[in-house]
């Protein structure tokens, strides 16, 4: 049984309104829209792309989609027919034998009928643990199988975000490249303009071509990162997505001051990864006793009845009843090496259960170091940006009032769109390391559960399942 720790007072989703932003035909709106964008970025850490669509429903159609689901399933069923068989295994072995015998004229022992039939049915009374231990065994890998199915879905699931923070972060540079070509495009005009004047040289024209130029490369790159994002979506979740979605975001929102000692322990209890060690630790478990009941002999009773008599011509068909004693200890002393090697692989396996644990500490971690620094990152950046945005503004009344180069006016604008660059990267990167730090959290069916509640919620009806309670504090 899975429990939940991590709780929806610190993984809430919430869906800020994102204001339109509305170009001014008077002289200094340009930079009033490069305002009213930082704002934007501030409240939206996503505009309406198809980069932050819902994350839980693209995990259901991906995960009723895709093939290395399906084969995992697979996989998972035949690890299940297994434990079905080794069950089997303690019930009685019937078999049927029927031999028929060509014998010479002279023969003195085969003077009977010439076909025997004979019906067996054998039932193991003691083999020292091999029966207990090959039902250990596939109930081991069937726990197995149903980690790698876990893993499979994990791992779908965070390419997912993958996928979709790179269209989140293509998306929103578009949206910064654009607003920086609308400035660079005025600016471009209000030089001709005053190179036709006389007021400017021509130089300055060929740098605010240059620079225009430049930002629809950077347009370009963008765009292309964000449908080869879309196109990764696309073969993931098993459908066509578009460039534009109007209902498109819904961003995870972690306390950034969350403690890290029971996020550790939810990653433990939720990680297949963990699963699947603990798991092949008891398959090694089981092979050991397997090996060691090698060395004891088997009891059995059988009962047979058969039918003809090599020996004695027309006899009628008799019953018997054995109890017998049978051994299978390899060949020299190999049961011994075969229960060294269990031991072996035992140990092995006890190893990989610390490895994963420490895999798992790194990896959480790691994003969460990660996502407060994005956080913070992104803070700075926004105050940043608006503080850049008000000094180009004045820098260009102070152009022309004739207190300031043209060289700077330019900088200016390029140092805005390489400022929401690299914003928009930070964002990015915290709706990255969010998502990931709770789906390898919670789990997969954590959000999905998270994710249903709450759309149940909003609509008035009944939850499913009593809402969790407790956080991480």
């Amino acid at each position: 049984m899975k429990l939940k720790t991590i709780r929806a007072g610190l993984f809430r989703e919430t869906r800020p309104p994102c204001g339109t932003i509305q170009a001014r035909s008077r002289h200094g709106s340009s930079w009033s829209t490069a305002l009213s964008f930082v704002a934007l970025l501030a409240t939206c850490p996503c505009s309406t792309s198809a980069a932050a669509a819902d994350i839980p429903a693209l995990l259901r159609e991906a995960i009723a989609h895709h093939p290395s689901i399906r084969s995992q399933q697979g996989l998972q069923a035949a690890a299940e027919a297994g434990v079905s068989a080794a069950r089997w295994s303690f019930w009685p072995t019937p078999s049927i034998a029927s031999e028929r015998a060509g014998t010479g004229q002279n023969d003195a022992v085969y003077r009977g009928g010439n076909t025997v039939t004979t019906v067996r049915l054998q039932q193991p009374l003691w083999t020292g643990g091999r029966l207990s231990g090959h039902l250990d065994r596939a109930q081991a890998l069937a726990l197995a199988a149903q980690a790698d199915f876990e893993t499979a879905r994990q791992r779908l699931a965070l390419r997912i975000v993958e996928s979709a923070s790179d269209i989140l972060v293509a998306q929103l540079k578009l949206d910064a490249y654009r607003q920086s070509r609308d400035v660079h495009a005025r600016l471009l005009a209000m030089v001709e303009r005053r190179t036709r004047e006389g007021a400017s040289a021509q130089a300055d024209v060929h740098l605010a071509h240059s620079r225009l130029d430049a930002i629809e490369a950077d347009l370009q790159s963008a765009r292309a990162q964000r449908d080869t994002g879309l196109d990764r979506l696309r073969l993931l979740v098993g459908r066509q997505l578009a460039a534009e979605s109007p209902d498109a975001r819904l961003p995870p929102h972690l306390d950034t001051e969350l403690d890290l000692d029971p996020l550790l322990a939810s990653a433990r209890q939720h990680s297949p990864q963990l699963i699947k060690a603990h798991a092949q630790a008891k398959v090694a478990e089981a092979e050991i006793g397997i090996a060691r009941a090698a060395l004891s002999p088997e009891i059995y009773v059988r009962v047979e009845r058969q039918w003809g008599s090599f020996n004695a011509a027309s006899q009628a068909p008799q019953n018997r009843v054995f109890v017998g004693m049978s051994t299978a200890f390899g060949g020299g002393l190999s049961s011994l090496s075969g229960i060294q090697a269990a031991q072996a692989r035992h140990d092995a396996a006890r190893d990989d259960i610390e490895a994963q644990q420490l895999a798992i500490d790194e990896q959480i971690q790691g994003d969460l170091i990660l996502f407060r620094t994005a956080g913070t990152r992104r803070a700075g950046l926004e105050r940043a940006r608006r503080s850049a945005a008000e000094v180009s503004a004045s820098w260009e009344r102070q152009f022309l009032a004739g207190r300031k180069q043209w060289q700077d006016l330019m900088n200016a604008a390029r140092e805005l769109a390489q400022n929401d660059a690299q914003l928009a990267d930070a964002i990015g990167a915290q709706y990255l390391t969010g998502w990931r730090l709770t789906l390898l959290a919670q789990g997969v069916d954590g959000v999905l559960d998270d994710a249903l509640a709450a759309r149940q919620a909003a609509s008035g009806a009944e939850p499913s399942a009593p809402p969790p309670t407790g956080t991480f504090r």
